[in-house]
């Protein structure tokens, strides 16, 4: 019998302790070790794709768009997508068949100043990142099951867009 064992590390977190000084680069691998584990946890346990709501509808009499109701998705990378509104989307232009793909982004927003102990001159930096939905179609679903979740297929018959009802939508495990 063998009693070696072999360890394995996978991630490291933070082990406060009263007098510690924290910087940055703490607070932001706090961040990235809960923030990475509930996307693990995601993808692992619930798969990707629609988990309520983003049903989309073309009402035939409507010459302006579609409507994509409020709802959640996980995408791929485990990213939670909310839609916390039902959103109107124009048609797409130019094509007899489209992907509606709801995708998930971040950016850097509300910039405060800074003063640098390197620099006499104040710096502008972030205090925020807004994530936030995008929801844009696609040619084929080959462009957006990568990073993307698909809502729906469009196909436009004589000028009149319908979402096409044999086209089914990847679904992540709600429980």
């Amino acid at each position: 019998m063998n009693n070696q064992q072999v360890e394995i590390p996978f991630r490291k977190r933070n082990n406060y302790a009263y007098g510690m000084v924290l910087g940055v680069e703490d607070f932001q691998q706090e961040f990235s070790y809960f923030y990475d584990r509930m996307k693990l946890h995601n993808r692992m346990l619930h798969g990707y794709g629609t988990v309520t709501g983003l049903e989309v509808s073309a009402e035939e009499d409507a010459a302006t768009g579609i409507l994509v109701n409020a709802g959640m998705a996980i995408d791929s990378e485990g990213n939670e997508i909310i839609l916390p509104t039902a959103v109107q989307c124009p048609f797409p232009e130019e094509v007899d068949e489209a992907y509606l793909v709801l995708y998930w982004a971040e950016r850097d927003t509300d910039p405060v100043p800074i003063s640098s102990a390197e620099s006499d001159i104040d710096q502008v930096v972030p205090s925020r990142v807004e994530e936030y939905a995008i929801l844009k179609y696609e040619a084929n679903q080959d462009e957006a099951k990568d990073t993307g979740v698909i809502l729906a297929r469009l196909k436009n018959a004589g000028g009149i867009w319908k979402v096409d009802k044999k086209f089914r939508v990847r679904r992540a495990k709600a429980r």
